[in-house]
């Protein structure tokens, strides 16, 4: 068997391909300042001839009065004059309904998003509940379909896609370098006015995180009824020859970034303990979760908890947990483009996007951008950051190579 040696890590590419194929400024204290010491009025006193007695004919000595001014330099303190700290919510709420406003003149948006389609269209209608007067068209496309669409729209200044969120690190790094996205502040949110950590996700460029799709291991409850734990339970003997289903890193360079992120967690030898157990080898995360369902594999090391867990709710034999050591998965990045006509509309639909509501829907059994979101099973600061040099062509080409030496 031949060895997968690691290559620089590379940025993940749409990662729709492989699972829709399952699918304040901060307010210096103004401190007063101690008012300046006033000098009092003085006058110099008089000095005053003693008294003479006849028939002395000498002067007594006479002594001169104190003529040095009293001390009336004493500063006076001013009395704290602090400002108060401004009303950050009401800052907030001043900003979101200037941009509610704006984006009812706008009247709608057209979102274009490779996120799952159900969880964007019950996210549509909750906006649309929420700003009546602005209404929501979703266009769900690949990052394949999207990117070029909107690269002409932008080329042309053809007003489209008002939003567009794709899981391209490197195409939006580059669109948002040659000046091809509009500013997102509007947003109170991403403008840092509420729970979005603008300082984390707001990126150079005008691109900003929205959440992120999550990967991990999965089982079939009724063959392995203990449960698995973390990912080196899948090199368990019990799980040889055929009982593991793993994914053909061909089908994505994100997947091979998937498979550099196991070897850089669990050490350069656990790709081959994995190939050594002889698994089945799927296409995408759809088949996967389905070969479990069934019992045709009882493990397996890349399931989408988006498709898991309602198969699990109608009662499929199916669990799966989050490795202790972190999370795999790829980020959706939002961005407006230039061309937009409807951007204050645009900018208010991210907004909504990233408050803890949005986050519950859209991004349920995903990564969130917002910390304790109920249904979510992760916030993005602990989804692996991928490099963008690993999954260019080349690379990527040569550890699928090296994937097929050791797995066929």
């Amino acid at each position: 068997m031949g060895k997968i040696t690691r290559g620089s890590v590379a940025c993940v590419v749409g990662l729709a391909l492989v699972v829709a194929a399952c699918g304040g400024d901060d307010d210096s204290a103004d401190d007063g300042a101690g008012a300046p010491a006033t000098e009092a009025d003085t006058s110099e006193s008089e000095a005053t001839e003693p008294e003479t007695t006849e028939p002395e004919t000498t002067e007594p000595e006479t002594t001169e009065p104190d003529t040095a001014e009293p001390d009336t330099t004493a500063a006076v303190t001013a009395p704290d004059t602090e400002e108060p700290e401004p009303d950050s919510g009401a800052e907030a709420e001043a900003a979101l309904a200037e941009l509610y406003a704006a984006a009812q003149a706008d009247g709608s948006v057209t979102v274009y998003s490779s996120q799952a389609l159900d969880g964007l269209n019950q996210l549509a209608e909750a906006f649309e509940a929420r700003y009546p007067g602005v209404d929501a068209e979703i266009v769900r496309a690949v990052d394949t379909e999207a990117i070029p669409r909107v690269e002409t729209e932008i080329a042309t200044g053809t007003s489209g896609g008002d939003l567009v969120v794709v899981a391209a690190q490197a195409w939006v790094e580059t669109q948002g370098a040659a000046g091809s996205f509009a500013d997102p502040t509007a947003s109170p949110q991403i403008g840092g006015l509420g729970d979005y950590d603008a300082a984390a996700y707001l990126h150079e460029g005008n691109f900003f995180e929205v959440g992120a799709a999550v990967l991990t291991f999965g089982w079939n409850t009724d063959g392995v009824p203990d449960g698995l734990t973390d990912y080196p339970d899948l090199l368990d003997p019990e799980l040889a020859d055929g009982k593991i289903g793993v994914i053909d890193p061909a089908i994505s360079p994100a997947v091979v970034d998937f498979y550099l992120w196991l070897e850089e967690t669990y050490g350069p030898g656990y790709v081959e303990g994995l190939a050594a157990q002889s698994p089945r080898i799927y296409p995408s995360a759809l088949p996967t979760g389905e070969a479990l369902a069934s019992g045709e594999i009882l493990a397996a090391i890349f399931a989408a908890p988006a498709q898991m867990q309602p198969a699990k709710d109608s009662g499929a034999p199916l669990d799966f947990a989050m490795s202790p050591a972190g999370a795999w998965g790829s980020r959706f990045f939002g961005a407006i483009p230039a061309s937009s006509d409807h951007q204050a509309a645009a900018a208010l639909f991210a907004d909504f996007m990233v408050t803890a509501e949005g986050q519950g829907i859209v991004q349920y059994n995903g990564g969130s951008v917002i910390p304790d979101v109920p249904g979510t099973l992760v916030t993005n600061d602990r989804i692996r950051k991928p490099d963008v040099e690993a999954t260019a062509p080349d690379p990527a080409a040569a550890y699928v190579d090296a994937w097929n030496d050791l797995f066929r």
